[in-house]
């Protein structure tokens, strides 16, 4: 063999070499791949099978039970709903009864519950006081309110005629005021709403900003505590009330079992007493001043056959051990209306 052909002999051997030994290099590299490819399947496995022991994979009979949890939740929820809108024909008259649609009609609307309520306080025996004079809508005693606030007022002649009812069905001594929340335009409304959204949504954040105190725009309103609140933007619309009445233990009772059959979403906030004195003191009846105050006549016999009998002394009358007090009440309520849900869009294919 020529020395020409054993270098191309050797040549030929080392890039057999070295093919050889980059196939060796290429199946341990593919070895190794396939290794933490089987590591990295047996890891994910694992997770897949941790994942279905916790949730299992949905079956008929999954399906089954899901569907009957969504028919005892919408069931719970058309509950709540239907006596968060109370019952009986407070309720039905309520729900029924639709807003005037011109001022002039919103007028004599306020105008006959007024005359109404009047006649009830005096067929009950209950005084009235000045700052009731018109329960609560003094504003609207010689002009209906304006278009954009007829519908809230409307409503809040509706609540306040249920609430003037009850407590003169309890007969107390005089009713002193009636008030209510200022109702607020459709536009501030939403601003309102908004700001308490963005207020629950960051703590952080500053307080929106109060209304102007409703109080100096009219003796009507009065400002509710909004910690005492159950206002919630977009879900439940509060209206506010206010009772100011004098009596006896006996006649706050009455209105509160009253309130308490839950004819109308009404929740009692507040309850204040406090001995009556001064204006808020009003004379008693003539009749039942006169009976506490006169005596029985003594009965005078005469006998023919002796002499005439002296005339008996009158019996002194006997003070009561506890006396009837008159104390003066506020109570603070707050009618709870839940606000119409937006409807779903279906879901598109």
């Amino acid at each position: 063999m020529s020395f020409k052909k054993l270098n191309f002999f050797k040549l030929a051997l080392a890039l057999l070499g070295l093919l050889a030994a980059g196939e060796a290099w290429c199946i341990w590299e593919r070895a190794s791949a396939v290794r933490a490819a089987e590591q990295k399947l047996v890891l994910v496995r694992a997770q897949i099978q941790a994942v279905a022991d916790a949730a299992p994979a949905p079956s008929r009979e999954t399906a089954a039970m899901i569907e009957a949890d969504l028919k005892r939740a919408q069931l719970a929820l058309a509950t709540m709903q239907s006596e968060l809108r109370g019952r009986g024909p407070a309720a039905a008259r309520l729900a029924a009864t639709k807003p005037p649609a011109m001022r002039t009609d919103a007028f004599f609307d306020l105008a006959t519950f007024v005359s109404k309520s009047r006649a009830l306080a005096q067929k009950q025996g209950v005084l009235i006081g000045s700052g009731a004079a018109n329960f609560g809508f003094s504003l609207y005693a010689n002009e209906g309110p304006e278009t954009a606030l007829i519908e809230p007022v409307f409503r809040q002649r509706l609540v306040a005629n249920y609430l003037v009812d009850a407590l003169l069905a309890a007969r107390p001594r005089a009713l002193l005021a009636v008030q209510r929340e200022r109702p607020l335009h459709a536009e501030e409304r939403k601003a309102r709403n908004e700001a308490l959204a963005a207020a629950a949504a960051d703590p952080a954040a500053a307080p929106p900003a109060p209304l102007e105190s409703s109080t100096t725009l009219s003796p009507d309103y009065f400002d509710l505590d909004a910690r005492l609140s159950a206002q919630a933007p977009g879900l439940v619309e509060v209206f506010g009330f206010r009772l100011i009445f004098t009596g006896q233990t006996a006649a706050l009772r009455a209105l509160l079992n009253q309130l308490a059959s839950f004819e109308l979403p009404i929740i009692v906030r507040s309850v204040e007493v406090e001995p009556a004195a001064g204006e808020d003191l009003v004379a008693a009846p003539a009749d039942e001043a006169a009976s506490a105050t006169q005596p029985a006549a003594p009965a005078v016999s005469i006998v023919l056959s002796a002499p005439v009998a002296k005339a008996a002394k009158p019996v002194a009358t006997i003070a009561p051990l506890v006396a009837k007090s008159i104390s003066k009440f506020t109570v603070t309520v707050e009618y709870v209306e839940l606000a119409p849900v937006p409807a779903v869009a279906a879901a598109t294919p």
